[in-house]
Formats: C-alpha cells, sequence, structure tokens
C-alpha cells in the first residue's frame, strides 16, 4: 500500500482527536509533520506521536515535503493554509466547513485546480452507521420516494469558545450546519432550488448564531427541514425520514430505526368525491395497512474516513465528497446567511 507522507495542521480537538489519530495509524499514511502556534501542543504531540512540530506551516512544508496536508485549523485559516499547500505541491484533506463564504471556498477549487491537486473535505456525517443505515433503508425503497426529511440537532450550551462569534467563522450554521446541510443534500441526491432560514443567537455568550431554522426544496422537489437548537433544555428527534408510502425514524431508547409502511398494491379503490355533500356526513376513510419494521442500529457499520481518503488521495478511485456538492453545500449556506439577515431587516422594519 502506497504511504502518503502527511501534515497534520491545528492540533484543537478534531485536529488532535481525529486526523493526528488517524494518520499515525492508519498504514497508508506517514506522519511527518504536524503545525500549531501552541507551543505546549507541539510538544504533546512529540511525546505522545515522535512526530516534529512546528510553529510555522510553511517551514513545516519546507521541511517535510508532504504528500497530504490535512487542515484542521479554524475556519478562517483554511484558505490561506489550503493555498499554501496547493503552492507547495501537496493535495489538501480540510476539515468542515471548507471556508468562511463561498466566495473564499471558489479561491481554495480554483487554486487546486490551478496546480493541478486534489481537495477534498472532511464530512464525517456521510460516514457514520446512521448514515449508512439511512441510505440502506431509503435503497430498499419501503417508504416509497422520499418527500421530505427533518434534520434535528439540540442541546444547551453557553458557547464561549472561538466559534461563539462571527469575526472567527464561528456560529452554529458553520459549525453544525455544514454537517447537517451536507447529509440531507446527500440522502436526497439533488441540489436546493429554493431556501429559506432564521438565525438567532439565544445562549451563546458571543454574537454568533446558536439558532439555525433552514427550510430547503430540492430540485427534485424533496423539502428539508434543519434545526439547530443549542438553547434547547429538552431534546427533540434527530432524523425523521417521510416517503410517499411510510416514514422512517430513529429511536434513541430502542437503539433501531423504525420503519412505518405500506404497500401501494394492496390499497383499495378509493372514487372520488366531488360533491360537497359528503356522503353519510363522513368525511372518506380508509383502513390503510400499515406495516412495521425495526432496524438495529448495530446491523449497520460505519465507513472508515481515512479509507476512502486513501483511495482518493493515493488511487484513482473518485472522492468520498466530491468538490462539486461541497460547494453546493457552501452554496446553501449563503444564501441561508443572505435570507436570514433579509428576515431581520423585515422585523426591524415592522418594529420601528
Amino acid at each position: 500500500m502506497k504511504q502518503l507522507k502527511t501534515v497534520v495542521v491545528g492540533l484543537g480537538r478534531i485536529g488532535w482527536q481525529f486526523h493526528l489519530k488517524q494518520a499515525h495509524e492508519h498504514e497508508g499514511f506517514s506522519l511527518v509533520g504536524v503545525v500549531d502556534p501552541v507551543p505546549d501542543r507541539l510538544q504533546e504531540a512529540w511525546t505522545t506521536y515522535n512526530v516534529d512540530g512546528f510553529p510555522d506551516m510553511g517551514a513545516c512544508l519546507a521541511a517535510t515535503k508532504p504528500d497530504l496536508v490535512a487542515i484542521a485549523s479554524p475556519t478562517n485559516f483554511h484558505v490561506d493554509q489550503a493555498i499554501l499547500a496547493f503552492k507547495a505541491g501537496c493535495d489538501v484533506f480540510c476539515d468542515k466547513p471548507i471556508a468562511p463564504s463561498l466566495e473564499e471556498a471558489d479561491r481554495m477549487i480554483e487554486s487546486a485546480r490551478g496546480h493541478g491537486r486534489k481537495l477534498m473535505v472532511y464530512q464525517p456525517h456521510r460516514a457514520t452507521p446512521a448514515a449508512v443505515a439511512i441510505r440502506d433503508l431509503i435503497g430498499r425503497g419501503l417508504i416509497g420516494p422520499v418527500r421530505s426529511m427533518k434534520f434535528r440537532s439540540s442541546g444547551y450550551v453557553r458557547r464561549n469558545d472561538w466559534q461563539a462569534f462571527v469575526k472567527n467563522g464561528g456560529g452554529m450554521l458553520n459549525n453544525y450546519g455544514a454537517h447537517l446541510i451536507d447529509q440531507a443534500l446527500h440522502f436526497s441526491g439533488s441540489k436546493a432550488a429554493r431556501i429559506s432560514c432564521l438565525l438567532r443567537t439565544i445562549a451563546s455568550l458571543g454574537d454568533a448564531d446558536d439558532y439555525v431554522k433552514a427550510l430547503i426544496e430540492t430540485e427534485s422537489g424533496t423539502i428539508l427541514d434543519i434545526e439547530i437548537n443549542q438553547a434547547s433544555a429538552l431534546d427533540m428527534p434527530r432524523l425523521q425520514i417521510f416517503g410517499q408510502h411510510g416514514a422512517i425514524v430513529g429511536d434513541d431508547d430502542s437503539r433501531a430505526w423504525k420503519v412505518r409502511y405500506f404497500d401501494p398494491d394492496k390499497l383499495g379503490d378509493l372514487p372520488i368525491q366531488e360533491s360537497l355533500a359528503a356522503v353519510g356526513r363522513k368525511y372518506p376513510s380508509e383502513e390503510i395497512p400499515w406495516q412495521e419494521a425495526a432496524f438495529k442500529m448495530s446491523e449497520f457499520k460505519g465507513i472508515s474516513f481515512y479509507d476512502r481518503c486513501h483511495d482518493y488521495f493515493a488511487g484513482d478511485q473518485p472522492p468520498f465528497v466530491p468538490i462539486e456538492e461541497t460547494r453546493e453545500v457552501m452554496r446553501v449556506m449563503d444564501e441561508c446567511r443572505k435570507d436570514a439577515a433579509g428576515s431581520i431587516d423585515q422585523t426591524q422594519e415592522r418594529h420601528r
């Protein structure tokens, strides 16, 4: 197996807990350097992984000459760091969101293409057992064509870190929204046609949004309902899929996906009543031949993202997350921000 000489940039939560660990343990990667401005983190990386640390990314690239740079730094640094890597002849595996804005994402994409380098974004919610299960269950056709999906993320958190501030590219739209929007579009298999969004700051100690409500209609007509509430004292159902012939709902208590559906071929004839005088003074009611099934979440295995990374960066396999789909996520997020800003302006105008 070809080994990719890999540098990890940013030793915060995701860099330390995921990228550094994977780059060290996976046989297809050789960890040759890390970059972080905090000396204690560099020392910890040396002690734990015996890897050289650099406070400056340019110096690291010059000394280690890596094949791949995994960028796990705060969002505002992604663009400049990725372009620096491309200029040094490296491919880039970047944490989500790819950039603070669509315009900056396009700069990264154009730079990658201009330098003939590969670029892929880490979207882990595509690889979870839950995501594998949903794709499998939708593919079985039990619930018929999918008409709408609801995605929820809830909790009560008074964010006081860098992601609580707009100047740092923080906020839940950028943070969790990048996950859920990607997952929603991935499941639907379609681009967004119409987008509306509300953003609020409720429990956060900063000025970035911690409440997101986005409604997306895809080009195929599927409605994607996304809500992120970091000021919720009660948990909300995380995922609900509604099809023409049934629905899929995750039950955390039983650790199973519950499916309720019917076979459309087993429905009886239901004559249309065009008269305004309902027969027998009753509105039509029929017995739906419902069937129910439960699929244990343990039946589904997640996907190794670094396996897929190696397939793409070291081989000729297509990217697990195509850059065109990442760009669509960024476009949707940009449209969400624009629509949310417009709704706030209208609210302020009404209250003058």
